[in-house]
């Protein structure tokens, strides 16, 4: 039984901090209005280049954003703040799919841009995905989205010019401030730095069309109906995107990674057929007591009140519907160009694993990569803000054999995923 740690005891009554309960309060008395059409005024006022193109206008992006407010419209818990950021996150995003048409007018040729054999990570959040996304980026070989670029992938026509600064990398860690602020444990549970890697699938928020939508609100039907539907044109619009990162700043090779590509592993290798894919697997009750955990205290930041069951449940059917897609298109995935990480083994041979994926990828792990990686370990080190320690029960009244019912399509269609004992 461990007795050091951290416990979480304000999931249901988030004890806010001064600071936070006056940014609150702040929002909660600045006027805005929750719709489409203001969105879009706001967004045109402010953009720096020309306002949408045809493509734009026809490819279903407001269509979409629509649907998505709509859906958030009927989250009877979303909070004050939770819609404002919603109209705020939108807001930028119109304005950098906005940039990024006016970079593919001035430089037509970025659509001849090859992304050649990517390296791919697939796994459910908590499984490893992050510090092995960052150990594997440690590689000045490789390409990656870094968090304030994924906030703001595309600089201004102005910054690009170097008639102004360019402001992306502070406004990236004006948001990080703003999350330790709020949620002062988030990075406990999920340590993310400014210039640290983050997921590729934020650039689909530009479309409209990500999975990351369902984070921020408890969306059901919108999340089932998105599993539903054809994500390969969102894909396309994905890559051609990182065609147009790749432009602005060339590497070799990319490494992506994102649980969302657990369930679109035939619309993945439409974009990318040459990828090496890393597929992670950990303990799914082990993921989803920790990942239950983080989602319900990052409510704190959309939510009032904060119902921890409702939030539970969302985040197991968010993980279901990630698992039964893997399951399902199991039989897609190319093997000769597949390692499949198993946490237990990465966590009792993490260089082992690294040099495996590294052969799988056709890349050479050299004296001066590995130096790399040691100086993001030790940077680094597990814990580093201090260990939170999960209980399921206590938490949420959930049992833990009754979760294993829930996935056990995945456990055996993955038979290698071994269980592991609460807070292991």
């Amino acid at each position: 039984m461990l007795t050091e740690g951290i416990r979480i005891h304000d999931l249901r009554d988030p004890d806010h901090s001064e600071a936070g309960a006056a940014a609150i309060k702040a929002i909660d008395e600045t006027p805005f209005e929750f719709s489409l059409e203001a969105i879009v005024a706001a967004a045109r006022a402010e953009c720096d280049v020309p306002f949408f193109s045809d493509q734009i206008e026809d490819d279903g992006t407001l269509e979409r954003l629509d649907e998505y407010l709509r859906a958030v419209q009927t989250d009877r818990h979303q909070s004050r703040i939770g819609r404002f950021q919603t109209t705020q996150y939108a807001k930028r995003h119109l304005i950098q799919r906005s940039r990024l048409e006016a970079l593919y007018a001035e430089h037509p040729e970025i659509e001849d841009i090859e992304i050649e054999r990517p390296l791919i990570i697939a796994g459910l959040p908590r499984s490893g995905t992050t510090h092995l996304l960052n150990l594997i980026g440690a590689d000045e070989r490789l390409r990656s989205l870094r968090y304030w670029e994924s906030l703001e992938p595309i600089p201004s026509p102005a910054a690009r010019r170097g008639d102004v600064p360019d402001v992306r990398r502070q406004n990236g860690q004006a948001q990080l401030d703003i999350q330790h602020m709020m949620m002062p444990l988030f990075r406990n549970m999920y340590d993310v730095e400014n210039d640290g890697i983050h997921e590729e699938v934020e650039l689909q928020h530009l479309c409209m069309s990500t999975l990351l939508m369902a984070a921020s609100a408890q969306v059901d039907d919108w999340m089932r109906t998105y599993f539903l539907r054809d994500q390969r044109p969102h894909y396309a619009f994905m890559k051609r995107a990182i065609k147009a990162l790749h432009f602005l700043e060339p590497r070799p090779r990319w490494v992506l990674k994102s649980p969302q590509h657990l369930s679109f592993v035939p619309a993945l290798l439409d974009c990318f057929p040459d990828a090496t894919l890393v597929v992670t697997h950990r303990d799914p009750v082990a993921v989803f007591t920790s990942w239950a955990t983080m989602l319900t205290y990052a409510a704190r930041f959309s939510r009032s009140p904060v119902d921890v069951q409702e939030t539970a449940a969302y985040a197991q059917l968010l993980m279901k519907l990630l698992l039964d897609g893997l399951v399902r298109d199991k039989t897609e995935i190319p093997e000769d160009r597949t390692e499949h990480v198993y946490f237990h083994e990465f966590m009792a041979d993490d260089w082992g694993t690294i040099a495996r994926i590294y052969e799988r990828a056709g890349l050479s792990f050299t004296g001066e990569t590995r130096s790399a990686m040691r100086k993001y370990i030790e940077d680094h080190p597990r814990g580093r803000h201090g260990k939170i320690l999960y209980d399921l029960k206590e938490d949420f009244g959930i049992d833990r054999e009754s979760v294993y019912a829930v996935f056990e399509n995945y456990l055996a269609a993955f038979p290698k995923v071994r269980r592991e004992a609460p807070n292991e």
